[in-house]
């Protein structure tokens, strides 16, 4: 399957999916154009106006880092001159032969900007460590700080939430438009997903209204972990005392 994109491949923006070995997220860099994709192996071919490269040259450079503008395309044989002559002796000269062998050598190939490779490490993460009284509400998204930029996939996630104490509010009405979302419990986890093409001036001024309530007597603490895009971009630890 292919997947065609309108600008030059030196227009976009590509970061190694957080949670999926094999995938990418991809974001043009040119506002209102293709926006941001979640590409996974099921496509094959990335075209572009200037150049078309495949999926596993892409999934290869992210996986090496080599921290040049150059990509592993593919291995390829090379032939080497061995040391040792034979000669032969015909009737009127000598002629000089080799024995060859071959070997594998890496072949590179010139591909988007290295600079347009984005490698997040746990450094570029915001986190934040926080205590306050069990009485208190807690906006969980109030101090996080965020760029102008286009999103298409949104997950937070509660770790050991408990339906019995915890409870979790916001303002439907400030609900991205274009988006959709669902919500649920698994493993003591609770996730709430978003999805569909959302400006981040839409998107935060709905999570800046998450409301939680921890109402369990006992001191408690909880992880709020929120992704974009398929990557981590925001951590909260807090202490309920």
């Amino acid at each position: 399957m292919k997947i065609v994109f309108t600008g030059k491949s030196n227009e976009y923006e590509i970061e190694k999916s957080g949670f999926c070995n094999e995938a990418f997220v991809i974001k043009d860099k040119i506002p209102n154009r293709d926006g941001v994709d979640f590409i996974t192996k099921n496509i094959s071919v990335l075209e572009f106006s200037d150049e078309s490269f495949s999926f596993d040259e892409i999934i290869k450079h992210l996986e090496v880092n080599v921290g040049e503008d150059i990509i592993i395309v593919e291995n390829f044989f090379e032939k080497e001159e061995s040391k040792d002559e034979i000669k032969i002796e015909p009737k009127e000269n000598v002629i000089e032969k080799s024995s060859q062998k071959f070997q594998i050598i890496k072949s590179f190939s010139r591909i988007f900007e290295n600079a347009n490779f984005i490698i997040k490490s746990e450094d570029d993460i915001q986190s934040d460590i926080i205590e306050i009284s069990k009485e208190d509400k807690l906006e969980i998204f109030k101090n996080i700080e965020f760029e102008e930029m286009e999103v298409s996939f949104v997950k937070l996630e509660i770790m050991d939430y408990d339906s019995s104490y915890d409870s979790l509010n916001f303002d439907l009405e400030a609900f991205p438009s274009g988006a959709s979302y669902k919500y649920g419990i698994s493993l003591n986890t609770m996730y709430v997903i978003l999805q569909g093409k959302m400006s981040s001036v839409s998107l935060f001024r709905f999570l800046k209204s998450f409301v939680y309530k921890n109402k369990n007597e006992k001191s408690s603490h909880k992880t709020f972990s929120l992704t974009f895009n398929r990557s981590v971009i925001y951590k909260l630890s807090v202490s309920f005392v």
